[in-house]
């Protein structure tokens, strides 16, 4: 059974009402009052993709198939609904005024980085998500923005990329470059439930073609691309007549690029996998290229898988209670722990509870208390013998006698600062170790 979606702008009202809510509360989950709220942030297609490779669960294996399924029988609504940094786009559209009208296809382009970015995600390297997964791109300027005195410029990058992509050709972010569009798009071009325009009831005014964002919409041909259209709503709005319809069509899925273009991308495809396959390797040339070796949260496993799998979201660092986890900066290419300013703190797991990627392995609180993510390095000669460290460690990995310098019990030791944060001399330093373990 046909539906005919025009005669107001209920169906758009809706849409944009739907939006607003999720981004609110996708904002609000970066505090962390609302930490409640940053667990729907799993629902993030790219991100619930890279976790139920790198950390899999019956419930993240859910997720993906609903997004599919969704995708499938209603078409990219993700886009426009549910991805945050898609309803940014719609905003700065908004600000700009900016309308699409016709563009390109750009198919092979879109194809070719969908195909590079799952050979890296099958070999359980997120290094291309890191740059493209809208969620994490979000998250990455959310978190710029409330630690804004801190914040490299580098952070706001993509924000001005963005803007100048939507200013170019509004959502061209979402048709040709977002991965998680691509992939969800290639479900709704097979569904068999598509939007499109009556041939009978069309006039070619085209009003749908000029509110399109996507460039799905060419009205002198009456055609409606449902691979690249988000269900925006915009044009069923704006039709003076009743000629957008949804329903079952069938129609003859057409592939634009030649032979020639498939065969060049499996090409590509192929030597993605080629290069990734060493993906351990190339984790191990970017944590070389650190200063210093990073320190990470508990539940990363080890520097190197951790620099392979985390994408950067800055959830973490919102809502660490101790304050110690840090953004990416000049020193480090990836989030990391910073001793200078707290420790973390013995009663709370917030990072891997959160984490929506698997970067860090969820932990039951005892055994997060029992993860050695670093060990001690005590300087002797700037010791005060004053015992603090020894009060303070809550695993007992220090021992005090009175007028002695502390006897180190490493076996004890889990890495979590307070040692450090409290040494008033200076004279302990938390250090990198290879491997995170449990004692």
């Amino acid at each position: 059974m046909l539906k005919n979606f025009h005669g107001n702008k209920k169906p758009y009202l809706i849409r944009i009402s739907c939006a607003a809510v999720v981004f609110i509360l996708t904002m609000l989950a970066f505090f962390p009052v609302f930490k409640p709220l940053s667990y729907i942030l799993q629902l993030n297609f790219g991100a619930a993709a890279a976790k139920l490779i790198s950390d899999f669960s019956l419930i993240t294996l859910v997720i993906v198939l609903a997004n599919i399924l969704i995708a499938y029988f209603f078409g990219r609504i993700y886009c426009s609904v549910i991805c945050p940094l898609g309803i940014l786009q719609d905003i700065l559209g908004s600000i700009f005024r900016r309308k699409s009208g016709k563009t390109p296809n750009f198919y092979y382009v879109r194809y070719t980085i969908l195909a590079i970015t799952l050979a890296a995600m099958a070999l359980g390297i997120t290094a291309v998500l890191r740059y493209l997964d809208p969620y994490s791109n979000f998250g990455n300027l959310v978190t710029g923005f409330l630690n804004i005195k801190t914040a490299s410029v580098l952070t706001f990058i993509p924000l001005v990329i963005l803007a100048a992509l939507v200013l170019w050709k509004n959502r061209i972010f979402c048709t040709t470059i977002c991965p998680v569009g691509t992939a969800l798009g290639l479900c709704s071009k097979f569904s068999s439930r598509k939007m499109y325009i009556s041939q009978e009831i069309c006039k070619k005014c085209g009003q749908c073609e000029k509110e399109c964002p996507t460039g799905a919409i060419i009205s002198d041909e009456k055609s409606l691309d449902n691979e690249r259209c988000i269900r925006c709503m915009r044009c069923v709005a704006k039709c003076p007549g009743n000629g957008i319809l949804f329903g079952n069509k069938k129609e003859k899925i057409k592939f634009e690029p030649s032979r020639r273009n498939f065969i060049t991308t499996g090409v590509v495809a192929a030597a993605a996998i080629a290069i990734f396959a060493k993906g351990k390797d190339i984790a191990k040339i970017v944590v070389e290229s650190f200063k210093k070796r990073p320190i990470c949260p508990p539940g990363a496993g080890s520097v190197e898988r951790f620099a392979q799998k985390c994408t950067n979201c800055g959830l973490c660092v919102q809502h660490c209670k101790g304050k110690i986890l840090k953004k990416p900066d000049s020193e480090y290419e990836t989030v990391h722990i910073d001793f200078s300013e707290g420790k973390c703190e013995f009663d709370c797991k917030n990072c891997s509870d959160i984490c929506p990627t698997g970067a860090l392995r969820k932990m039951s609180l005892k055994e997060k208390q029992n993860c050695r993510i670093g060990l001690v390095k005590l300087d002797y000669e700037k010791c005060t013998k004053c015992g603090l460290c020894a009060r303070i460690c809550p695993k007992q990995a220090l021992e005090h006698k009175a007028g002695s310098t502390p006897v180190y019990i490493a076996k004890n030791c889990i890495g979590c600062g307070a040692c450090q944060n409290i040494c008033p001399a200076k004279a302990i330093e938390i250090v990198s170790i290879n491997e995170q373990s449990q004692i």
